[in-house]
């Protein structure tokens, strides 16, 4: 019987462990990701991607893609999330 619970704590620890998966964008034949080593600018972003659906300062909006890219201060690509997610 301690087997079968020491079994089922090992699975839970593990599975937190996994770490979440990048979210990615694909902009035409390009995809862009938020933990890139060297992160995206604003400028590189349009230059990829063409202008946002809508702009929030750091936040922009991409209705056909469904994502929202979020930069930090400096002007970075901090990361991408699911336009339903912060719905």
């Amino acid at each position: 019987m301690l087997n079968i619970r020491m079994l089922a704590v090992v699975a839970a620890l593990s599975s937190l462990a996994v770490p979440a998966l990048a979210q990615e964008m694909r902009c035409g034949n390009r995809l862009i990701a938020g933990d890139q080593i060297n992160p995206l600018l604003k400028e590189q972003v349009l230059e990829i991607c063409g202008e946002p659906t809508s702009k929030d300062y750091d936040r922009w909006f991409y209705q056909a893609q469904g994502k929202i890219l979020v930069f930090n201060d400096n002007g970075q690509l901090d990361h991408i999330e699911d336009a339903q997610e912060t719905e």
